[in-house]
């Protein structure tokens, strides 16, 4: 029998139940989920106290401010990323094998709300981003130390490359929702990320140093507009770029913009549509200068790789900034988007009978995260070095060079 109290519950807990002791950590595992599905500036904490079941005074006597349980959040997070290798041992014989196991069982428990470390840190403090900055370089040092006892002949370059793009195959289950059984995507992420042990990137000169113009400006001021906007959002984020600052850009008064868009999320919404019509292109390019499967995927990689190399602002825009688009726009994006990897893995199907569509879909997001993040590098590889990365986690063999 249980034992009748007239005290009161805890300020912030329904009738009849008790405050969990946890109470620090739920709030944390909420604010990781609600971060990484929307956009920092987009949360309120109302919701994530919501979701807790405890009122929003309640959580302020556990944060004191949306800043300081966004830090903790990625502090902990960054944190737990370092405890999933931290018991393998440095120079074990499996050192390796050990560690792209355990980073990827990591992406798949945090799969919901790992997306917050990987694009939601620039929002963070110089002293809290370096907490997650550490936390993955320390990542990727071991992860090339292993690669380099594996095959010491690698330059260091090479070695980077090769560690950005296994450590990027295993972050991709976080960009996406398509189901599989963990033990699957376990046994499909990590043999897919050490299948790039031997792959041999392409000796490429070295890139000829960016040159001070980039062309002509498009003389339609719509278009000059949506051009200005994408380099402002990719170097500064949507929220800190204001109306003026674009209006600027191209020499007109804010309400100049206002005739050619209705706000800034229009702006931004018709780059994210201008970045899915040139995926959708690329596609019907590629599929026309092919003749077989395997044609078509070299073809539907090598023009993805070189489009986002050539669109660098706006890939990054694609890429990071989801979470301030209209929800009904991020659902129309998001069906597109869904349209593009059937497509591609359907491609892959055709050429590996063996590999189910569900497997195929997640080697597809895989490749598209490999090419998003390393184009994006502050020393991208060259785009053949890219494909070349990329093709083997679609056909998971290696495919000579000319």
């Amino acid at each position: 029998m249980t034992a009748h109290t007239d005290t009161p519950p805890p300020e912030g807990t329904a009738p009849g139940h008790r405050r969990p002791a946890d109470r620090r950590q739920q709030i944390i595992s909420a604010a990781a989920k609600a971060f990484s599905a929307s956009s920092y500036h987009s949360v309120r904490l109302e919701d994530i106290a919501e979701a807790v079941g405890m009122s929003a005074p309640a959580l302020y006597r556990h944060f004191p401010t949306k800043y300081a349980l966004f830090a903790e959040t990625t502090t902990y997070l960054a944190n737990a990323l370092v405890a999933a290798i931290a018991d393998i041992e440095p120079g074990c014989p499996d050192e390796l094998d050990a560690l792209l196991a355990a980073i990827t069982a990591a992406s798949i428990e945090n799969r919901r709300t790992g997306r917050l470390y990987r694009w939601e840190s620039r929002y963070l403090e110089p002293a809290d981003a370096a907490v997650v900055r550490d936390a993955v370089v320390g990542q990727h040092r071991r992860v090339r130390s292993a690669l380099l006892a594996r095959r010491p002949e690698l330059s260091r370059t090479d070695a980077n490359v090769i560690t950005a793009a296994m450590i990027s195959v295993m972050a991709s289950p976080l960009t996406h929702r398509v189901t599989l059984a963990h033990r699957e995507i376990q046994s499909l992420i990590t043999d897919t990320a050490l299948s790039l042990i031997d792959v041999e990137l392409p000796d490429t000169a070295a890139p000829t140093p960016a040159q001070p113009t980039s062309g002509l400006v498009p003389a339609a001021k719509r278009e000059q507009l949506l051009s200005e906007s994408i380099n402002l959002f990719a170097a500064r984020g949507f929220r800190d770029v204001t109306i003026e600052e674009i209006g600027a850009a191209v020499g007109m008064p804010a309400s100049g913009v206002y005739r050619h868009f209705s706000s800034k999320t229009a702006i931004l919404e018709a780059a994210f549509w201008r970045a899915t019509d040139r995926f959708t292109s690329s596609i019907a390019d590629a599929l026309a200068a092919s003749t077989t499967p395997r044609e078509a995927i070299s073809q539907l990689i090598t023009r993805y790789v070189q489009l986002s190399c050539d669109s660098i602002e706006l890939i990054t825009v694609y890429v990071t900034e989801i979470g301030h688009v209209s929800p009904r726009q991020q659902t129309a994006l998001r069906n597109q988007q869904r349209i593009t990897v059937e497509e591609w893995a359907t491609w892959v199907g055709r050429e590996r009978p063996d590999i189910s569509p569900t497997r195929a879909r997640f080697l597809v997001h895989a490749a598209f995260n490999v090419v998003a993040d390393l184009a994006r590098a502050p020393r991208p590889p060259a785009a053949d070095r890219i494909t070349a990365l990329g093709l083997r986690i679609l056909l998971g063999e290696q495919i000579p060079t000319d």
